[in-house]
């Protein structure tokens, strides 16, 4: 059986299976490298070398090509979501192809470096924010003054940033809410499970009363909001994906010269200030979506939270005898 055949009959198990689609497509996307790698070669002809060149060339001389026009290398991460992939595909074809000599098997998974958490600084929101307001200054004849313009997506690109900031919520999550997702009286939101409930758990979450006002303006300047419409709307009215969202914000970053405002910096910054402002770690893990705490424990410790002040705000001796 061709590789490209196998991997066809891996990906309709794994969605199948109630794994998510948006997993099943960066699966298929890393698996398709190595097929066209190798080119496309019978799946039992498949030498444990042959992988070994694969992650080679991906780590070193394969040259991506992102939708923000960096060609930077893979990152640590990508490289383990490929050795994920692969793994989860030989898996399956050993079992249900009941493929006898794995080609994957020696392969070690690649260690990595827990990421850098850095979050926004609050200029730096505040020059994102500005900066969808406008666009770059327009290039004009010598001796004219240049000028920008409003841009007519100004109230939409508000929202999502203040949402992203006040929610924590994941792109993919942001991308898939509809106008009924809302409930603007409460100030609440939400999340239904997608996929196998693995990343993204039913839960609500709430926006503060300025994130609040920027959404009921985006959605009074729009023509329809029935409740099944996509709550973020592309120009040609379409909703806008994790993709999209991505594509706002670097664009905005680069008008307000921020770097790295991707989607999951915004996240960062939520969990960290949402501990720095009182909170706790069993509701933090909730409101992400986490299903342990280990993620959780590492915005704690960015977090920067004076053990002895919060002593001092929790002491039941203090309370309780006063």
């Amino acid at each position: 059986m061709k590789l490209s055949k196998a991997i066809d009959g891996f990906l309709l198990s794994f969605v199948t299976s109630g794994n998510s689609r948006n997993s099943a497509a960066l699966y298929r996307h890393y698996l398709m490298k190595l097929v066209n790698f190798l080119d496309d070669p019978n799946l039992e002809s498949i030498k444990e070398r042959d992988i070994q060149e694969f992650y080679a060339y991906m780590q070193t001389d394969y040259s991506p090509s992102r939708m923000n026009g960096s060609q930077a290398p893979l990152s640590r991460s990508s490289v383990e979501k490929i050795w994920i992939a692969i793994r989860s595909f030989f898996n399956w074809a050993e079992v249900d192809l009941q493929l006898k000599n794995r080609p994957d098997k020696k392969i070690k998974h690649p260690r990595i470096t827990p990421q850098e958490i850095e979050p926004f600084t609050r200029e730096e929101v505040i020059a994102l924010l500005k900066a969808v307001e406008r666009t770059s200054p327009a290039l004009t004849k010598t001796g004219r003054t240049s000028f920008t313009m409003k841009r007519p997506f100004a109230k939409r690109d508000t929202a999502i940033i203040l949402m992203l900031l006040d929610t924590g919520l994941r792109v993919s999550e942001l991308a898939r809410l509809s106008v009924g997702d809302v409930e603007m009286a409460a100030g609440s939101i939400h999340i239904s499970e997608y996929g196998s409930g693995q990343k993204t758990k039913s839960r609500t979450v709430y926006i503060g009363d300025h994130c609040k006002k920027a959404l009921w303006v985006y959605l009074a300047s729009r023509k329809d909001t029935i409740d099944k419409q996509p709550l973020f709307l592309t120009r040609s009215g379409g909703s806008m994906d994790r993709n999209s969202i991505r594509c706002m914000l670097d664009e905005s970053a680069k008008r307000a010269k921020v770097k790295k405002a991707n989607p999951h910096k915004f996240r960062h910054t939520f969990a960290i200030e949402y501990l720095r402002n009182g909170g706790d770690v069993f509701t933090l893990q909730r409101i992400l979506g986490h299903s342990t705490l280990e993620m959780v424990r590492r915005y704690l410790q960015l977090s920067s939270i004076d053990a002895a002040s919060a002593h001092r705000r929790a002491s039941p001796a203090d309370k309780w005898t006063k």
